[in-house]
């Protein structure tokens, strides 16, 4: 049997900002609860130790400034872009390192006398409500920033009880922590979210016709139709006058050159072949060989278990948020029926999955169900690359 000719899927496009819009959305009233609760902890623990402060106005001073800069954020927000502007970012940040150095001259004595920082603390929790809204790097930079500067107060106080260091850990974790792990969780969401969608996404094609045109396909027809619509009602109007200037020639024959080649696409590119090529999960992935368009030969369900595996076999480590990258590789061959021995049980096709980067125990239980569904399947593991052999029965003629 000759081998089908492999097509190269061309890289999607993606909607990052509206998936990221969404991700921030569900975070917003989340990171505000956390920071009022932390914001409100500091509170308490600068009444507790009111009598300690050697300099308590300038620590006042700092909690104002630090007060201000959350009121303000916090009405500016409804109007503010998806993205907090750099400008309005920076201006923070030079607000709050003022916050640090008025909380530590206030906060300062020598050896055991000093207070604990609070306003300097609750910067953390101002840099939390940012992480929805600026890169993570830019809010862990800050951080670590943060971070140290608190343990270098710590150290240059110079206090001499031991069961002093655990308190100060303590009060540089709670400055840190908060804003780090609102980098993880917005960037965790993200990813979710982003996969779901692209999920919904290529799921859509699961209906269409043996052959078809894409969704990107689709929008690019539209034009082209409206491109038309537009040059016909001119010369039905006289508005366009006849015989076609050279300019406007040209045009019309660039329309339908490009509707003939878009007819022509959707006569050779299956169902799968748009899902592949419009994922931007699928798309830089998989390798598609299906020279014969057998993929449009599957019933439904068997549509819908074949992409779902596929997509859960590359989409596992990104979901898990691990480095590991995967492949594969997808061949859909046609069986003869006269090799089954039973002509009437229908066209035989082919289907091998070639994984590679799939550890033995790292493929979703989900996955061998929806593979099921497709057809009976022999698997294979050889070091760390998964061979799925599927034998799927289609009652569609071939030559459908």
């Amino acid at each position: 049997m000759t081998r089908p000719s492999e097509k190269t899927l061309p890289r999607p496009t993606g909607t990052s900002s509206e998936r990221d819009a969404l991700g921030r959305a569900r975070l917003d009233l989340g990171f505000n609860l956390t920071a009022v609760v932390l914001v409100a902890y500091q509170l308490v623990v600068l009444t507790l130790n009111l009598t300690v402060y050697t300099s308590l106005p300038l620590s006042c001073a700092a909690w104002a400034l630090l007060v201000a800069t959350l009121v303000v954020g916090l009405v500016m927000h409804p109007r503010m872009p998806d993205r907090l502007p750099d400008w309005v970012f920076l201006t923070a940040i030079g607000v709050w390192v003022l916050v640090l150095v008025l909380d530590f001259a206030g906060t300062w004595g020598p050896g055991d006398g000093g207070a604990p920082p609070t306003a300097a603390v609750a910067v953390g929790a101002a840099l939390l409500l940012c992480a929805p809204v600026r890169p993570p790097r830019d809010i862990a930079i800050a951080a670590v920033v943060l971070g140290a500067a608190l343990a270098a107060e710590f150290a240059v106080r110079g206090q001499h009880d031991a069961a002093a260091l655990g308190p100060a850990f303590v009060t540089v974790a709670l400055a840190v922590a908060p804003s780090l792990l609102g980098v993880q969780i917005v960037r965790s969401l993200r990813t979710l979210v982003q996969l779901e969608l692209d999920l919904v996404q290529v799921q859509s094609t699961v209906s269409s016709p043996r052959f078809t045109v894409g969704m990107m396909a689709s929008e690019e027809l539209a034009s082209l139709d409206l491109a038309a619509e537009r040059l016909l009602d001119g010369v039905s109007t006289g508005r366009t006058p006849l015989p076609l200037d050279d300019a406007t020639a040209s045009a019309a024959s660039s329309i339908a050159t490009e509707l003939r080649l878009h007819l022509i696409q959707g006569r050779r590119e299956t169902w799968l072949y748009h899902a592949i090529a419009e994922s931007a999960l699928l798309g830089p992935s998989v390798t598609l060989t299906d020279a014969d368009g057998l993929a449009g030969l599957l019933t439904r369900d068997q549509r819908d278990g074949l992409l779902t595996a596929v997509w859960l076999l590359i989409s596992d480590p990104v979901r898990q948020g691990t480095a590991q990258t995967r492949s594969l590789q997808l061949e859909l061959d046609r069986v003869s029926a006269s090799a089954t021995g039973d002509p009437s049980s229908g066209d035989r096709i082919s289907i091998v999955i070639s994984a590679t980067g799939v550890p033995r125990n790292g493929v979703d239980p989900a996955a061998w169900q929806a593979i099921r569904k497709v057809g009976r399947h022999v698997e294979t593991f050889s070091n760390s690359t998964l061979r799925v052999e599927i034998d799927s029965v289609s009652h569609t003629p071939v030559d459908f």
